[in-house]
């Protein structure tokens, strides 16, 4: 009775052409059966969307979505989340059929982050090739990747992950005063991370690349078309991430990375973490900046 993997991300956009060009040419991701005038999906493996950009007035991730075992599962689940006090939005078959799942249902963390929960992912039995040729990404039982959260409600959305929907505790820090903890639902190191902020908000998501070189061209391809490097080629002392930051056009950042640990809950034993990164992440200066010294810390991982 918890969530197994995160699954996929619902980002609303003022700008679908930006995403498109985004996702194919910057990600390297395909373009899935959805991809017309007011939404578009991404792939970026077997299943029918990894990414789902809606057109709308704003820029920010609407949904973040969590897969759990079965039917019986998410029926179990979501019992008990409203047992908790917990408010559960149950949605039609048509939203279902939308998200290429067979049901879900939309809560909310205390700090406001909206959520969907389901099972049953619909696959079309398409071959992911991606259009940027990388050779592919690492998914399956372990997810899309991660996604880092900044939430007003630290300590009560810590409680709601880890007590109602079952993740467990990687390792914590603190960085620049902010307070950081990393979750996980698989042996992916991290699938989520919550940061102290003023409002709730995704700081950024993670794919993970099956190649070193995968990360290499992907930094090559975000200079080539001119997007903002948010912090360059590093590795992280947590999960030990190759990776570098850049922007995407909601202006979050994403990571785009190699070489994650894996946890065995069995021998995984917390650890508290005063350094973001072995060597690199640093935040390349703005055209008007002088070089700073090197960062203390990076992006948390």
């Amino acid at each position: 009775m918890h969530v197994q993997r995160l699954g996929y991300l619902v980002i609303e956009s003022t700008n679908l052409d930006a995403w498109r060009q985004f996702g194919t040419e910057i990600l390297g991701m395909a373009l899935g059966q959805r991809a017309g005038a007011d939404a578009l999906h991404l792939r970026m493996d077997d299943q029918p969307f990894r990414i789902a950009v809606i057109a709308g007035a704003e820029d920010r991730l609407q949904y973040s979505g969590w897969q759990v075992a079965n039917q019986a599962a998410l029926d179990e689940l979501t019992n008990d989340l409203a047992a908790n006090g917990v408010a559960v939005e149950r949605v039609d078959r048509e939203l279902a059929k939308q998200r290429c799942v067979g049901d879900l249902v939309r809560v909310t963390d205390p700090g406001g982050a909206a959520l969907e929960l389901y099972c049953s992912p619909i696959l079309d039995h398409e071959v992911f090739v991606s259009p940027a040729g990388v050779s592919g990404f690492v998914t399956g039982a372990l997810g899309l990747g991660h996604v880092v959260m900044l939430t007003p409600a630290f300590d009560e959305s810590l409680a709601f992950y880890t007590q109602r929907l079952g993740f467990k505790e990687s390792d914590s820090m603190m960085l620049d005063g902010m307070q950081l903890k990393f979750l996980h639902c698989n042996p992916r190191h991290h699938s989520l991370a919550l940061a102290t902020g003023p409002r709730s908000m995704l700081a950024h998501f993670m794919v993970e690349a099956r190649s070193i070189d995968d990360v290499g061209y992907a930094l090559d391809r975000c200079e080539a078309n001119g997007l903002r490097v948010k912090q360059g080629i590093g590795r992280h002392s947590n999960d030990e991430m190759i990776s570098f930051y850049a922007q995407t056009p909601a202006r979050f950042d994403f990571e785009f990375g190699w070489g994650g640990r894996l946890i065995d809950d069995a021998t995984w034993a917390v650890q508290e973490i005063t350094k973001s990164s072995h060597w690199g992440h640093r935040r390349p200066p703005r055209p008007t900046e002088q070089i700073p010294p090197a960062p203390r810390g990076g992006n948390g991982g």
